[in-house]
């Protein structure tokens, strides 16, 4: 039987491999998609843009690694359905449960495996991509000058008509910082540089004029003739600048789960404060009122209290939000992991009966299985947040519904096994 699984682990490699590889690659273009034009389009060092995608790759392996495991399973055992290796097992003695052991083993592991790396790696990288994202966000595109277009630099407008090479053609440069006067330069060429720190643009000007008005008195205006004329322009944020992780406000998805459940039992322990607030509250007044009070004491006597009780209320639902929040990212991480047992739960009898041994099957079965829990996770996920359903019903109601199709699967598998037997008897 040790020969036995070894020669079935051996056939999941590949398939785990590819199909985790391809959702992760998937996931990838995704995200060079959305973030394309920003990465490439301000002139990063290509370390800090590779540093960024290797973060976001975390979060990516995190949701590849269960439809591996799942195209793994159908793909292996359709095929030894089809080539009727599972024929001969059952021959030898050997039933479903057992061919299905050391992959189930070895899911057991991976789910271990996703625990820890969705509580310990995944927190940080998350918080690290974060921050990184915020700082190519906040770096300036680089600085093209087009011909014929205006350019807004700081306290500086530059139109060129024309470009050759880095020599700027028929340049006017307006000068809009001051309020007590107006400047305008015109030169014949012109070149612009950053400086060496990229803290300031050095704009060189050769062959103009400087025509300047006072604002307050229009009498007074002067031209002055230059051969060369150098311009310094403050350059805010066209250099990377790397920000101090620790600066930054972490979110649930940054989080481990002790952290969440930390900030759980605040809220809780906050929420029944409040509880015992509003229940003072109500018998301090309840008293009062049964003490007598006049008919025109009542309207002053009701409109504190009702704004005092709403005020708890609001503050009381926040809490509860916030409970919420955190318990529907903790359970999250649990089922994310989980969904490796179930996937080869379902996938391997399904691979048993389909005799999918194909990849055309086995991405089909797969895909429509992703499909259903992707949506079955983002709709339970939305749902918890809003407080229409629990967090833990939220999160764990698509892993039942693969939990009880992977029992029914199964069951009919088992029935095979067993209706062979009496056969071979």
């Amino acid at each position: 039987m040790r020969i036995a699984d070894r020669y079935i682990l051996r056939r999941h490699a590949g398939p785990f491999a590819f199909g985790t590889g391809v959702v992760m690659f998937l996931f990838l273009m995704q995200f060079l998609v959305r973030y394309g034009e920003q990465l490439l389009g301000k002139g990063l060092p290509i370390g800090i843009i590779l540093q960024l995608i290797g973060l976001n790759l975390a979060w990516m392996f995190v949701l590849a690694v269960p439809m591996g495991a799942l195209f793994a399973s159908v793909y292996v055992f359709g095929m030894l359905a089809a080539d009727h290796e599972a024929t001969a097992l059952k021959s030898a003695g050997v039933s479903a449960a057992q061919m299905m052991r050391s992959v189930l083993l070895t899911a057991l592991g991976l789910t271990g495996m996703l625990v820890w790396f969705n509580d310990r790696v995944l927190p940080e990288a998350n918080h690290q991509a974060k921050v990184l994202l915020a700082d190519v966000q906040r770096k300036r595109p680089t600085l093209v000058l087009e011909p014929g277009r205006f350019v807004q630099l700081e306290g500086y407008t530059v139109l060129a008509r024309a470009k050759y090479g880095g020599m700027l053609l028929g340049v006017t440069l307006y000068d809009v910082a001051r309020s007590d006067r107006i400047a305008v330069v015109y030169a014949d060429t012109a070149w612009l540089r950053l400086s060496t720190g990229m803290s300031r643009f050095l704009l060189e000007l050769r062959s103009g004029e400087l025509h300047e008005q006072e604002r307050t008195n229009w009498y007074r205006y002067r031209r002055v003739r230059f051969e060369r004329m150098w311009v310094q322009i403050p350059a805010r944020d066209y250099a990377f600048v790397r920000s101090d992780a620790r600066l930054f406000a972490r979110g649930e998805r940054e989080m481990s789960i002790a952290q969440m459940r930390e900030i759980v039992e605040r809220a809780r322990a906050r929420q029944r404060e409040l509880l015992q607030q509003m229940e003072e509250l109500l018998r301090t007044h309840l008293e009062h009122a049964t003490g007598g009070i006049g008919s025109g004491g009542v309207a002053q006597w009701i409109a504190p209290v009702r704004f005092r009780l709403e005020s708890l209320s609001a503050e009381y639902a926040e809490a509860e939000r916030q409970a919420r929040q955190y318990l529907v990212e903790i359970h999250k991480k649990y089922a994310i992991a989980a969904a490796c047992v179930l996937f080869v739960l379902a996938g391997a009898p399904l691979g048993l009966l389909t005799r999918g041994g194909n990849f055309g099957t086995s991405a089909l079965v797969s895909l429509g299985f992703y499909v259903f829990y992707w949506a079955a996770l983002i709709g339970g996920e939305k749902l918890a947040d809003r407080g229409y359903i629990s967090p833990a019903v939220g999160m764990w109601w698509g892993n039942a519904v693969v939990a009880l199709l992977a029992l029914n699967v199964f069951v009919r598998v088992q029935r095979e096994a067993w209706s062979w037997s009496r056969f071979r008897r």
